[in-house]
């Protein structure tokens, strides 16, 4: 089986990225799978949503895999074991990744390494989770040609939404620009922090006869038409789950949550689903 390499990504901070991919690690190893989720942001969020302390010193983090010739180990974190959670490694990211990045691009396959990192010294899990920045920077361009399929997370404004498409073409030419083949697919696109009560949210992500210029409808008419997702409705349950290093599911299993939850096992399905070749 191909191993399934996602790139979570966006084109604004705030989208709900590091929320989107810890709780899809979450529901991917409730599949069986096991998941590597690689932190790629100078934030370091992953580490704070897993539960995880900040790494110490550049080596704990993704940019000890980074470096011309590496041939492993990769600095894993188990993730969740107090729970019983077996599956779920991390490789952190953090601040050390800005001084990473100056030696980077020094490199001359800079926008490679982490491709050359998965192939020299392959991570032995089913399934890879890239958490990009929140904006196109370096760290993007080398999750690239690393990843095959992407996930965009965005919330449903206006603003995210037209740096949405100015993501979807910039995967589309910088792969052409690195001649990828195959390139990366777009599995879809998941909207985030939805809020019912407001009214742009709810243009947005119309759907129907008569609608004309929603996101699905936009998205629909592509000439290599991209999915969207069911909108994630934003809620106080993940903001503390993420706060105390949580999935959603590890930190309130009721019907309070049963839903939204659901929605990431959903995901998580149309994940394994897809074609990862």
């Amino acid at each position: 089986m191909t191993q399934v390499r996602l790139a979570i990504m966006s084109c604004a901070g705030g989208t709900g990225k590091s929320t989107v991919a810890t709780n899809l690690a979450y529901s991917l190893s409730c599949l069986g799978q096991s998941v590597c989720l690689i932190d790629c942001d100078s934030n370091g969020t992953a580490a704070l949503f897993t539960g995880l302390e900040n790494p110490s010193t550049i080596g704990e983090t993704l940019v000890a895999a980074l470096q011309s010739g590496f041939k492993g180990p990769w600095p894993l974190k188990p993730v969740w074991r107090d729970y019983g959670i077996e599956k779920v490694d991390a490789v952190l990211g953090g601040h050390f990744l800005n001084e990473g990045a100056r030696q980077i691009l020094k490199e001359p396959r800079a926008a490679y390494l982490l491709a050359d990192a998965i192939e020299d010294a392959p991570l032995p899990h089913d399934v890879v989770i890239f958490d990009c920045p929140g904006t196109i920077e370096q760290f993007h361009q080398m999750v690239l040609p690393a990843c095959n399929q992407i996930l965009i997370v965005l919330k449903p404004d206006t603003k995210d939404i037209n740096a949405g498409f100015g993501l979807i073409q910039w995967i589309a030419e910088f792969s052409r620009d690195l001649r990828l083949k195959p390139k990366p697919k777009i599995l879809g696109v998941q909207p985030n922090a939805f809020d019912k009560d407001a009214a742009m949210h709810r243009e947005c992500l119309a759907d129907g006869p008569g609608i004309e210029d929603s996101l699905s409808v936009v998205l629909r008419s592509l000439p290599e038409p991209i999915h969207v997702f069911p909108a994630i409705q934003q809620t106080r349950y993940l903001t503390n789950a993420g706060a105390v290093g949580l999935p959603l599911r590890l930190y309130r299993s009721d019907r309070t949550t049963w839903k939204i939850a659901g929605l990431f096992e959903a995901l998580a399905k149309a994940v394994m689903e897809a074609d990862h070749g």
